[in-house]
């Protein structure tokens, strides 16, 4: 065993499944290695500008990308530490802290076992590339590459006194376009050659960014959000092709901010999509959430319900330097019911079975996202077909008996 591994034991670390997770929650085998990487985006409305004559002045947006990927090892490697904040700077009372990976920070790509499938993370509002850190490395060393977007204007670095709200809304779905219709150019060139699928990929939002991942694959605002927006709606008009995205070939809403869509116009969305939601969701709605997701007819839904959790259902766990603060300060990890390390490793094992499933094709993942049997929404219990009634950790395959409590999984098809 290495010093590293001694130091930092299986179960430590961000992207770890904790004892007792499902079975598709552990690491894969695959060395990951991660870099940092800016894309710039010419001729993007400048929302923190303001208008002038009635329209926002354009300029190249830059946006800061994590990227981790299969690596190949040489043993001069160091693993990863990222940098992330407490605070935000527009409250003066931003503060760095740590986290440590099992990534290894600028490793050779391994190409020869590729060209892999891609998944794109969007953060909250407001949030970081580094919040779910947690998902990037458990499935980069599953054969995934992984790219982390920092949304301009709306980190904890760099958001803004006034406009933020402006420049997520227009910018969210525009930003993850970009980084999507840059795959086929970084897997051309430079490190990331040939590592890539371009044309497979997985997209994952968090609360906004949830919002900007719907918008992606096809979700249309409602009167209501364009009258809201009035302001600025001419930015948020859709072109003809703002319908969807075909390189996008599964979804993964953690949370989604859906209010600002209208379900009844759902018809563009058409890719699979796997949503994660908090039934005690007093940001985002829970009631709001389910019912455009069971709404959404024309594309096959999974539906995993935390059964009292609140809204951050996928962020990682909270950093030692929050623990001896307030809830004020707290509550941007926590949850009051459920525990984070818990919720991350079931967030592990649900979304690798649907992205093995949609991106791999390997259609034997599907199963474990399906109840071995028929379980009511608020039961601890099932009965199973000859009217016995069935152990808990049968609910759902994969889960250990006693961890299945409080979850519950549907599957909507596509009409």
């Amino acid at each position: 065993m290495s010093d590293f591994d001694s130091l930092y034991p299986m179960g430590t670390l961000l992207g770890d499944a904790i004892p007792g997770a499902p079975l598709l929650a552990q690491r894969g085998t695959i060395p990951a290695g991660v870099c940092t990487i800016q894309l710039m985006q010419p001729g993007q409305a400048d929302v923190l500008a303001g208008k002038k004559d009635g329209h926002y002045p354009r300029y190249d947006r830059t946006l800061t990308v994590e990227v981790w990927y299969p690596a190949l090892l040489r043993g001069n490697e160091t693993h990863a530490v990222y940098t992330d904040h407490l605070g935000r700077v527009d409250l003066e009372n931003l503060k760095p802290y740590t986290i440590q990976g099992r990534a290894f920070r600028d490793a050779v790509p391994d190409p020869e076992h590729g060209p892999y499938p891609v998944v794109v993370l969007s953060h909250g509002y407001p949030g970081s590339r580094m919040l779910l850190v947690n998902l990037a490395e458990n499935l980069s060393g599953k054969g995934y590459v992984v790219l982390s977007i920092g949304h301009t204007d709306n980190t904890y670095e760099d958001f803004p006194k006034e406009g933020s709200l402006e420049s997520a809304l227009i910018h969210r779905s525009l930003d993850q376009r970009f980084v999507i219709s840059s795959l086929k150019a970084m897997n051309t060139e430079g490190f990331l050659k040939g590592m890539l699928q371009p044309e497979n990929v997985g997209l994952v939002g968090f609360s906004m960014g949830g919002y900007g991942a719907l918008r992606t694959i096809g979700a249309c605002f409602s009167d209501q959000a364009l009258q809201m927006a009035a302001g600025y709606a001419d930015e948020l008009a859709d072109p003809e092709d703002f319908r969807g995205l075909p390189e996008v070939k599964a979804a993964v809403l953690f949370a989604p901010a859906v209010f600002w869509f209208d379900a009844a116009k759902s018809e563009n969305i058409t890719v699979p999509t796997l949503w994660i939601c908090g039934t005690a969701d007093r940001t985002v709605y829970y009631q709001m959430v389910h019912d455009f997701c069971e709404k959404a007819t024309h594309s096959e839904r999974m539906f995993v319900s935390y059964e009292g959790c609140g809204h951050n259902v996928a962020n990682n766990p909270a950093p030692a330097e929050a623990l001896g603060t307030d809830w004020e300060t707290l509550k941007r990890w926590a949850d009051p019911v459920w525990d984070t390390l818990r919720l991350n490793s079931n967030n592990f094992h649900f979304v690798t079975a649907f992205l093995e499933d949609r991106l791999k094709g390997d259609k034997s993942h599907a199963s474990w996202l399906r109840p071995h049997v028929s379980i009511g929404r608020n039961a601890v219990w099932a009965m199973q077909s000859d009217g016995t009634e069935a152990p808990e950790h049968t609910y759902w395959k994969g889960f250990s008996d006693g961890t299945a409590y409080g979850i519950v999984i549907e599957h909507f098809e596509k009409e």
